[in-house]
């Protein structure tokens, strides 16, 4: 299992109007909690958050540096907060960990392949589940689930319980579908429209001029 550093601030602050000045100087609020441990509101620098999460993802081991503390932290991160416009990081939850005690995460999961399916019998894949909940020692969190989807025919689908675990606990719903091949959906319209129009009597012309008969 990867494992990053990142250094930290203790964070003073408190409140909207701090947290936005804070996120002006190119910080990111954050805050560190554990078991047994009060909580600690922190600063990290937006860019090294951004080169962290791009090369080692979300679910690598953070080496957590507190300000000139010489002991660093083990953490993971919980959470992330986005902006809904700009999709910008605007606030970041770390949780401690014990290197032999399990945790629970989410993991991506990473389709590997084209299906039989979809190449050479006309299917279309579709990707339902794209996380799995796991159970599992820090030093056992896998970056994501890679599943070979080359093997699927049509009609053919991968569950939760398909999926191989050696070194965590899955807690998704086993009977969960992560990927199908389905047929296509086609939609005949020329048939519809054609079946639309015979149904319609059509309506005789009205002569003008021509009085009603009453």
């Amino acid at each position: 299992m990867a494992e990053a550093t990142l250094v930290a601030q203790v964070r003073e602050e408190k409140g909207k109007q701090a947290a936005k000045h804070i996120r002006q100087m190119g910080l990111v609020p954050g805050i560190l909690y554990g078991p047994g441990e009060t909580p600690s509101m922190l600063n990290l620098n937006g860019k090294e958050l951004l080169t962290l999460l791009h090369s080692f993802g979300r679910n690598a081991i953070v080496n957590l540096r507190i300000g000139d503390k010489k002991k660093n932290i083990k953490a993971f991160i919980y959470d992330i907060q986005h902006d809904p416009i700009s999709g910008d990081i605007i606030h970041v939850d770390l949780k401690r960990i014990n290197l032999n005690e399990k945790i629970h995460l989410s993991v991506p999961i990473r389709l590997l392949g084209v299906p039989e399916g979809v190449k050479n019998e006309g299917g279309i894949l579709e990707h339902t589940l794209h996380s799995l909940e796991i159970l599992c020692l820090p030093t056992n969190i896998p970056d994501t689930i890679v599943l070979d989807v080359s093997n699927l025919h049509l009609g053919y689908s991968i569950h939760v319980k398909d999926i191989p675990a050696s070194n965590f606990e899955i807690q998704t719903e086993l009977s969960a579908t992560v990927v199908h091949v389905v047929a296509p959906k086609v939609v005949k319209v020329e048939e519809e429209v054609e079946a639309a129009v015979e149904g319609v009597e059509p309506a005789e012309p009205e002569v003008v001029g021509e009085e009603k008969e009453e």
